[in-house]
């Protein structure tokens, strides 16, 4: 169960999550390059500097809308279609390939610490005063959903360099990683952190019919080959 006490607010992870990665390292933590850390659109949302990070979903779906967002046209491009044939719609597509180096995932956690939940508004506060330098330098006045769902990766990898280090009372490791919410939709993710032991539970190739995906991608308007 969540706690209620006040400050940063903590959840379990489920019992079984979901992942959709190249074939060959499904399970690898990523690790941004030396060279992105100081770039704020570079890497992933909470990406940690000398750490790793695996990213899943409590849903297969929420795995499907992180890696096809990809593939959806862009409004520059949607608008340059529209100068030159008002009549035609543009719609982007899922190439077989992408699909045969890639697997559908079920995962679970071993043993894992509780996961520090940024959607909750506890949280929200407790970060402004943890990462309140990091954020100042940045111009930002608080943590909101704002800041964490926002596109800034400096704000959102403070968060997740405080989260990485924190400890308790007894100087233990207190997370196992992060819960938050994809910008792309209704979709609860989780960035699990390098040290948190990670089993395989099942796997799977991505079919063109695979329900999750065939889902996702006709709510973009997205052809799947």
């Amino acid at each position: 169960m969540p706690s209620t006490d006040l400050g940063p607010f903590e959840v379990e992870a489920p019992d079984v999550l979901y992942r959709v990665a190249r074939a060959d390292q499904p399970l690898r933590f990523s690790q941004i390059a030396p060279a992105d850390v100081p770039l704020p659109k570079a890497g992933n949302r909470f990406d940690v500097p000398g750490g790793g990070v695996l990213y899943c979903a409590t849903e297969a779906a929420g795995c499907y809308a992180e890696v096809l967002a990809r593939f959806r046209p862009s409004a520059a491009v949607r608008a340059a279609v529209q100068d030159e044939d008002p009549g035609f719609m543009i719609s982007g597509g899922v190439p077989a390939d992408w699909r045969d180096r890639r697997l559908e995932v079920q995962l679970g956690l071993v043993d894992a610490l509780p996961f520090l939940d940024v959607e909750h508004e506890a949280t929200h506060e407790h970060l402004t005063t943890a990462v309140a330098r990091e954020i100042a330098a940045l111009s930002i006045p608080m943590i909101d959903v704002g800041v964490i769902r926002g596109p800034n990766r400096l704000a959102t990898r403070a968060v997740a360099a405080w989260a990485y280090a924190a400890q308790d009372d007894e100087g233990n490791l207190r997370y196992s990683g992060i819960r938050y919410m994809s910008r792309l939709g209704d979709h609860e993710c989780w960035a699990v952190f390098e040290g948190t032991e990670v089993r395989e539970v099942a796997r799977a190739p991505i079919s063109r019919t695979n329900t999750a995906m065939q889902r996702v991608a006709a709510s973009w308007g997205l052809n799947v080959f």
